[in-house]
């Protein structure tokens, strides 16, 4: 290609699944497929949010959500008047989550551990660096929460988008963008345990533990926000079953 929109004759076929609880991660690894196969190349720009939301028969904003993890996979990006435009192989970033590849032996152990190294010293800086624009954007997440006590979709991106928010709120580009990526990985796995939620009222507590990072980043304490996302990384962590190493224990 020479990175010329295809005319919609050549455009690859998605699989037309009529399904709302169709996942992003499901989305995003279709289009995946077809650039590996080579059925998008690079230079091309995807198929608009609008065309894909029909194709795969879900909202918009699923569909800005699954576009959203190829980017930050480094996969695409956005060209002004191009939309999503696939990136040359050389051009990708190298890091990336699997998804598929946690259930691999002390894969997803390691995958909190990072977790833990990054929110936890996030929060503190989010505490002394936050403005009122991240206050209010992590209020509003956690009132999305408190609003959806079933463990559903809504309830699952409230709670990605109250850790977007904390990274935001660290003011620094890189560390943001990084918490907001694992966030989204997460959500998959966070997904598999709504039964378990559901029965223990575990939604409750993780809400708590919400509440908690909140408060002491509201109140500008960085070592009581640290605190706090420590003990939430803890207790996410025990309700998955997965072991991992106290990131303050060095």
């Amino acid at each position: 290609m020479n990175g010329k929109a295809r005319g919609s004759q050549n455009m690859p076929e998605f699989k037309e699944v009529r399904r709302a609880s169709l996942l992003p991660d499901r989305i995003a690894a279709d289009i995946l497929s077809k650039i590996n196969d080579g059925e998008l190349a690079p230079g091309d720009s995807l198929p608009t949010e609008h065309s894909l939301a029909d194709t795969f028969g879900v909202s918009r904003n699923v569909v800005r959500e699954a576009i959203a993890r190829l980017r930050a996979d480094g996969v695409i990006e956005s060209r002004q008047g191009r939309g999503a435009v696939v990136k040359p192989l050389s051009e990708r970033e190298t890091f990336r989550v699997d998804i598929n590849a946690l259930d691999k032996s002390g894969n997803f152990a390691d995958l909190f551990e990072l977790r833990g190294l990054l929110e936890i010293e996030a929060a503190g800086l989010a505490a002394e660096r936050r403005s009122e624009i991240d206050l209010a954007e992590m209020r509003a997440a956690l009132a999305q929460m408190e609003g959806h006590r079933d463990f559903d979709e809504k309830r699952l991106e409230a709670d990605a988008a109250f850790h977007r928010a904390l990274g935001n709120a660290t003011g620094n580009s890189y560390l943001s963008v990084i918490v907001g990526y694992i966030s989204s990985r997460l959500k998959e796995t966070t997904r598999a345990t709504a039964q378990l939620y559901s029965e223990q009222n575990l939604v409750s507590v993780t809400i708590e533990e919400h509440r908690e990072v909140l408060s002491a980043v509201q109140a500008g304490d960085a070592d009581k926000a640290r605190a706090a996302m420590a003990a939430h990384i803890r207790g996410a962590s025990e309700r998955l079953h997965v072991p991992m190493k106290d990131p303050e224990d060095g």
